[in-house]
């Protein structure tokens, strides 16, 4: 979502008020999401959104400006800010400033203007400079804080108490230090498969005494997955957003998972927290229900979100990266002329199904 032109925007299928209405929702739905995720992964969440967003914004006058286009009109409907939200809350607090600035250009330039702008882009420009981001800083974009929340009650709120653990003993939450907790339990599978663990260390997720699914409900992800499903139903609710896509996402998502657990040798985390781990609810509600590069059939969008949820799964599970929910959307963004046309949606209208 990005903006544009009038033209852009009846090529979108919604006069430029309706436009603007929807990015305000979306942009609303996202806030819990937002200060949850802020609260416990740390404030430099707000401090990319607020450099990606500004970013942006610059970005987009300077090429709408040598595009001889309107300025007023395209960077106040809000489609650009909305993206850059979503990249933003992608990217690790503390990734330095020139690489904020380098998604951000990959997602304004190759995301959006590159096809014309709003209502002409084929992929998601927030996932476009992601993508750009994961493959040309792999480290830094896997650098998220070394923190963790305190075990709790699962009834219990979550505690905005940190352990640092650096200074943690052999036998405290260290295996939730890496990336994300999809990347550590990634990395214990996959030398516990080689033989390279520690004996102590294999035996404990053998064993259970390290549960797999600990590694990510002790972690901040369930409760900011949890804040971005609250937005996503209200979307759904006020019928701003379909529901084919997000169920398909999730739904096929959990069954591969469930699947992969009952036949893997390993360990494996229960289904409810390999959903709220990464990037699956955030991307099914507010990614994959993109309406300019979705499909517009109800069964291409069927189709569209299981081919996403199977995706991010072997993307997940047989790649290099931990979370390829990304890859998946920009993967099946180039499918959706076909699915459309398969579905018997000839000429692809631009609203969303209720």
């Amino acid at each position: 979502m990005s903006g544009a032109s009038s033209l852009d925007i009846a090529a979108l299928g919604r006069p430029r008020r309706d436009v603007s209405s929807l990015m305000r929702a979306v942009m609303l739905a996202l806030v819990p999401g937002t200060l949850v995720q802020a609260w416990l992964v740390g404030g430099g969440v707000l401090t990319n959104l607020s450099v990606v967003v500004l970013a942006a914004l610059a970005l987009e006058a300077l090429v709408l400006r040598i595009r001889r286009r309107p300025l007023r009109p395209a960077l106040g409907d809000g489609s650009i800010v909305l993206a850059a939200w979503l990249l933003a809350l992608t990217l690790p607090p503390g990734l330095p400033v020139g690489q904020l600035l380098a998604g951000t250009a990959a997602m304004v330039l190759l995301g959006k203007h590159l096809y014309g702008g709003l209502g002409h882009n084929p992929f998601n420009p927030a996932m476009v400079g992601y993508a750009v981001l994961i493959v040309s800083f792999p480290v830094s974009m896997t650098a998220w804080p070394e923190t963790a929340l305190v075990r709790v009650s699962p009834l219990a709120p979550p505690v905005d108490e940190r352990v640092d653990t650096r200074e943690a003993g052999e036998n405290d939450w260290d295996a939730i230090t890496a990336a994300t907790p999809l990347d550590r339990l990634r990395t214990l599978e996959r030398e516990a498969a080689y033989g390279s663990l520690a004996p102590s260390r294999e035996a404990s997720v053998n064993t259970g005494a390290i549960r797999p699914g600990d590694l990510i409900l002790d972690s901040p992800w369930p409760w900011t997955s949890g804040a971005f499903l609250v937005g996503g139903l209200w979307l759904l609710a006020r019928g701003l957003i379909g529901w084919r896509i997000p169920c398909s996402v999730l739904g096929t998502l959990a069954l591969l998972h469930a699947a992969h657990g009952s036949l893997a040798a390993m360990p494996q985390p229960p289904v409810h927290a390999e959903l709220l781990a990464g990037a699956a609810v955030l991307g099914a509600f507010f990614v994959a229900t993109d309406p300019v590069s979705a499909p517009s059939a109800p069964r291409a969008r069927l189709l569209y979100g299981t081919g996403i949820g199977t995706l991010t799964f072997a993307l997940r599970e047989f790649s290099a990266y931990p979370e390829g929910f990304a890859f998946a959307v920009l993967l099946m963004n180039a499918t959706v002329p076909l699915l459309d046309r398969l579905s018997g949606a000839g000429n692809r209208a631009r609203a969303t199904d209720r």
